[in-house]
């Protein structure tokens, strides 16, 4: 008879248990699981409900409080309706007034042995510039002491005609001596020395400023011959460009309003001096020429610049600047919007001067009411709500 071990049996009786336990599970029927509801958002880790509703809007008011603000923090004004300018803006640039340009020159040719100012130096009418030594002006000076010295032996005479003869020929040669640029001081100096002078001084033709020189110590130079270049600063022109559907408004003697992008904060001011007679076939635009005053030496050739040349006159909505607020580079104003609302409006304008109001051109009507004072504190508090 056969015989099974211990061990053996426990396994058979464990592998018999677990194949009834596997036909149970497949056999039965387990029931299905149920479909998803669709309808139903499903939320991710980092998602909320509210991520599919509309962005709520950033409150552009604030409200007031019971009892309304301190007047001494907050007050508001009517708009005011005022006659400001209609100006035309034309970028441009400044030049030298060729009006109040001269070049130094001489009347006589010579060398020219030194020159006494130099680029950048500021002269005035008559001061000496620069010495030249030339032989026509040497016996110039020769001819006039012997002319001189010939009337006054004359004098003592009773010859009465050659007498009238040597003046008019110390006279005669006084004025040659005038032609080659001397003045009345210089002849009589030359007449109290009794002896030529070895050179011929030579001298700024008007106050200003040296620009440019021509020569150096030493050059030749003929007559007519200009050395140097001497310009007044003390008024510039400017040069600007003016569209065809403006060239109408345009006038002579309009007066103009000039910035820079060196003096930001400055405005000079000027009036239109020239309008070209033809149109630039380049850029299909007329030329204006203003001219600036320029008194303190601020302004410099070649600067470019923006003039507003004011046209006429118009009634426009003006506020304070007190009522302005400047945010990323835009205007606004706070208006009241109701009895229990200051609502933050955005407008546009420009600056009238120096009267300390502003003219909004668009943004604002006529009958509006705007915080003149404490408007930055209602904007604080406006943003502040929409943080």
């Amino acid at each position: 008879m056969k015989t099974f071990s211990p061990l053996a049996t426990v396994v058979s009786v464990i592998a018999l248990a677990a194949a009834v336990a596997v036909g149970v599970v497949v056999g039965r029927k387990w029931p299905a699981a149920a479909p998803a509801d669709t309808t139903r958002p499903t939320l991710g880790a980092g998602s909320t409900l509210a991520s599919n509703a509309p962005a709520r809007p950033k409150p552009d008011s604030v409200e007031i409080p019971e009892g309304g603000f301190d007047p001494q923090q907050v007050k508001v004004a009517q708009v005011s309706q005022l006659a400001v300018p209609v100006e035309l803006s034309t970028p441009g640039k400044l030049a030298y007034n060729a009006e109040r340009t001269k070049l130094a020159s001489a009347r006589v040719a010579g060398r020219l042995d030194q020159i006494l100012q130099f680029e950048g130096a500021q002269v005035r009418e008559g001061q000496p510039i620069a010495e030249l030594y030339a032989p026509d002006f040497v016996s110039a000076q020769k001819e006039y002491l012997l002319a001189l010295n010939t009337a006054r032996q004359l004098k003592s005479s009773n010859m009465k005609e050659l007498q009238d003869d040597a003046d008019m020929t110390a006279q005669s040669a006084a004025n040659r001596l005038h032609v080659l640029g001397l003045n009345d001081a210089e002849v009589a100096q030359i007449a109290r020395r009794g002896a030529p002078a070895e050179h011929l001084t030579l001298r700024a033709p008007i106050s200003g400023t040296i620009v440019k020189r021509n020569m150096d110590p030493g050059a030749f130079l003929n007559v007519g011959d200009s050395f140097m270049s001497i310009v007044d600063t003390r008024v510039l022109w400017f040069t600007g460009n003016v569209y065809e559907n403006d060239i109408a408004s345009v006038r002579i003697g309009q007066p103009i309003s000039l910035h820079t992008a060196a003096y930001p904060q400055r405005e000079f001011t000027g009036r239109v001096s020239f309008i070209a007679p033809n149109i630039d076939p380049a850029t299909h635009t007329l030329t204006v020429r203003c001219d600036v005053p320029n008194p303190d030496g601020l302004l410099r050739p070649e600067m470019y610049a923006t003039a507003r040349i004011q046209t006429g006159s118009g009634l426009a909505t003006v506020v304070p600047k007190s009522a302005l607020v400047k945010d990323h580079g835009s205007y606004y104003v706070i208006v009241q919007s109701d009895a229990r609302h200051f609502k933050r409006v955005q407008v546009q304008g420009k600056d009238t001067g120096t009267d300390g109001n502003f003219a909004v051109t668009a943004g604002l009507d006529a009958s509006s009411q705007v915080v003149v004072r404490g408007a930055a504190l209602l904007n604080e508090m406006i943003v502040k709500a929409g943080a």
